[in-house]
């Protein structure tokens, strides 16, 4: 049988033009491409064994090739952001959040710091997210989705989503005249490579429905080894009290899960929009308010 082989490859090579006989260094073909000799390299013939010259594929259509694979990878990359910015909440607005647009105030200072250092080591850290939390309006958003955008510019898939409003979502599926499935939605969460997952536990209570989601994508997403952001409104009483732990199930396992994959960070900054209105009522600077207030 390897006799048979070894004639058919043979004649193979004599359609080509080659002498299977020949052990000499063929002359140099020209590329159409660029012009210049092709390569040639000797090497061992699979079936018979014997050594061969045979003429190897130019280094610019190689080049070309690694290109074209290139530019698929980026083009599957760039569709797969789109689509995850699809999902994402109030995207306008999100976009125009950066940290040079982020006014610096008392007890931001860890939360920035924690969030530019989550986007610097972000390929490093896999699943390991952030959950950040503190009054309401003292920055956690703004900080996280300028995060998000840094990432978004590097060419990484991220989803930036209110709770309420992914909730409202994935509820509406249920719907079958729905333009988004349950799936569409679903995955995407668990497929971006990064989810913002913003104010996290903003009800006080919690269905059936929406704990299974909740469950649903921080599984997905500790099981693709991806992380999430949270940013929270509970307070630093709450977040360290028992009771916390069964809003999202019965035994505190999802809660503890979170936690475990995630760097926790409290934001004691004041709610910037109630500092700005007291400042404005009491004829002061936001400044001059906050610092009386410390």
């Amino acid at each position: 049988m390897m006799d048979n082989l070894a004639r058919t490859m043979e004649r193979k090579m004599e359609s080509w033009g080659l002498d299977p006989s020949s052990n000499g260094k063929p002359e140099p073909i020209q590329c159409k491409k660029c012009g210049k000799d092709k390569p040639i390299a000797e090497i061992k013939h699979p079936i018979t064994g014997k050594k061969r010259w045979v003429h190897c594929a130019c280094p610019c259509e190689i080049e070309r090739l690694e290109n074209e694979k290139e530019e698929q990878k980026q083009k599957v990359k760039r569709n797969k952001i789109e689509k995850m910015l699809k999902i994402s909440s109030e995207m306008k607005n999100i976009q125009s959040l950066t940290f040079d647009s982020f006014e610096g105030r008392k007890g931001t200072e860890r939360t920035k710091n924690a969030v530019m250092g989550a986007v610097n080591n972000f390929k490093d850290r896999q699943q390991k997210g952030l959950f950040i939390f503190g009054e309401t309006g003292n920055g956690k958003s703004h900080l996280t989705a300028a995060g998000g955008n840094e990432l978004i510019k590097q060419g990484y898939a991220v989803i930036f989503i209110t709770e309420q409003d992914l909730f409202k979502r994935l509820d509406a599926t249920k719907n079958f005249k729905n333009e988004e499935s349950f799936h569409e939605i679903m995955n995407a969460c668990i497929e971006a490579d990064l989810m913002i997952w913003d104010d996290f536990l903003s009800s006080q209570t919690l269905n059936k429905d929406e704990r299974n989601y909740i469950f649903q994508i921080v599984n997905g997403r500790e099981r693709a080894n991806k992380p999430i952001w949270f940013t929270s409104n509970v307070t630093e009483r709450e977040f360290s009290s028992d009771g916390i732990q069964y809003k999202l199930d019965d035994k505190g396992r999802t809660w503890w899960r979170i936690i475990g994959n995630s760097d926790c960070v409290l934001n004691t900054a004041s709610n910037h929009r109630k500092a700005k209105a007291m400042a404005q009522a009491l004829g002061i600077s936001i400044d001059e308010y906050e610092n009386r207030n410390y």
